[in-house]
């Protein structure tokens, strides 16, 4: 059996021409706005509304990788969608992240963000 399911509905806007101050002004107007990811480098913003599927297929990620972890005993450290910057340059909100071998650190070892590609469906197959 294979079920149809409706694309994800990630919206997103990106504006370019934004300096670093403006930047980091945006994000603390939206500091307090779960479900809103924002990214910057060079210039350019994105910001991110994430769907509830987004969440969930970065959920299975985040669980499937921790088990992985687990059965190759490789020490590692979940530190989830935490900030990460090079100021002036660069940030960027991973949906999961992960220090490995190392129990700190600014940036990650590990970062995968969720990206939902054009089209008007997805399809999963049961067996």
């Amino acid at each position: 059996m294979t079920a149809i399911l409706e694309k994800p509905k990630d919206q997103r806007l990106i504006h370019s021409g934004i300096d670093w101050q403006q930047f980091k002004l945006i994000e603390q107007g939206f500091s307090n706005s779960p479900g809103i990811k924002l990214f910057y480098f060079k210039g350019e913003v994105e910001i991110l509304a994430v769907s509830q599927e987004h969440e969930v297929f970065s959920g299975v990620i985040a669980l499937l990788l921790g088990t992985y972890f687990v059965e190759k005993e490789i020490e590692f450290v979940p530190t989830g969608g935490f900030t990460q910057e090079q100021t002036g340059k660069a940030s960027a909100q991973a949906d999961q992240s992960y220090l490995i071998n190392r129990r700190s650190g600014d940036i990650a070892d590990l970062s995968i963000e969720i990206v939902f590609t054009s089209g008007n469906s997805l399809a999963i197959a049961r067996l």
